[in-house]
């Protein structure tokens, strides 16, 4: 990727999206400034797991955002076979860096706050919202760049069916998931992957008895990442593909 055009796209990536980046900022702050006041039971540790669990889907928003604000514009910019994956993995790559930022600094919040509410070590602490933020980060990559597999597909369907193509997607969306919680059943996913386990769910303490934390998950394994790391590698290549595919037809 030539460094010029890169930088480039990313300035103007900034220009585009600077706005909702302040304004995703604001409703954090506001979040973590009011929310305490408004939850009753264990009001430090649910403000900040509130937010974080709103971050599942943070990445998807600003990548959606952003892509739908230059939808009509990307034919025009969609110029040689490189470009498509050069824009996209610029807007992946801010809109992921945002994410990540906000997120790690809700996680700090959300650490420095906890132990009004819980009897646990700094240790502990950061144990716990290190994985959830594992977690949220892996869900939240996968959605998106799903979402972004879709999008373009549906950006390619519209020139010739129209409307229905959202329909069509939508349907691709919950067969892609259907497919993946299928994959993830079968014995054979679990004997390729099913290496360097490791737990998802806490017994923490608090002064109002023991509380059971999961994450939506017991344990996933470094096959799990791999796996999805993959995964997430076909349907943004895929994407970047039908992107450029869209102005070729």
């Amino acid at each position: 990727m030539n460094a010029i055009a890169f930088a480039g796209l990313w300035k103007k990536e900034w220009s585009l999206m600077k706005g909702y980046y302040i304004a995703l900022a604001l409703f954090n702050l506001l979040w973590m400034g009011l929310a305490p006041a408004l939850i009753q039971s264990e009001p430090y540790i649910m403000t900040a797991s509130i937010l974080l669990i709103l971050h599942l889907f943070y990445l998807s928003a600003l990548l959606m955002y952003s892509f739908n604000r230059e939808a009509d514009q990307l034919e025009l910019a969609l110029h040689s076979p490189r470009t498509g994956y050069m824009i996209a993995g610029v807007k992946v790559l801010q809109s992921f860096t945002v994410f990540l930022g906000s997120l790690m600094l809700v996680s700090i919040a959300g650490i420095l706050t906890a132990r009004v509410d819980l009897i646990l070590t700094w240790t502990e602490l950061v144990g716990v919202f290190s994985r959830m933020g594992v977690y949220i980060t892996g869900y939240s990559l996968s959605l998106a760049i799903i979402l972004f597999f879709l999008w373009t597909v549906h950006q390619l369907l519209k020139k010739y069916i129209g409307g229905i193509s959202l329909f069509v997607c939508i349907v691709l969306f919950f067969a892609i998931a259907a497919s993946l919680t299928w994959i993830q059943g079968t014995d054979v996913y679990e004997s390729l992957t099913s290496f360097v386990p490791f737990a998802y769910s806490y017994d923490l303490e608090s002064p109002e008895g023991m509380i059971y934390m999961s994450f939506g998950v017991d344990a996933l394994s470094v096959g799990d990442l791999v796996f999805f790391l993959m995964l997430n590698a076909l349907f943004f290549l895929s994407g970047c593909w039908v992107l450029d595919r869209k102005v070729e037809v």
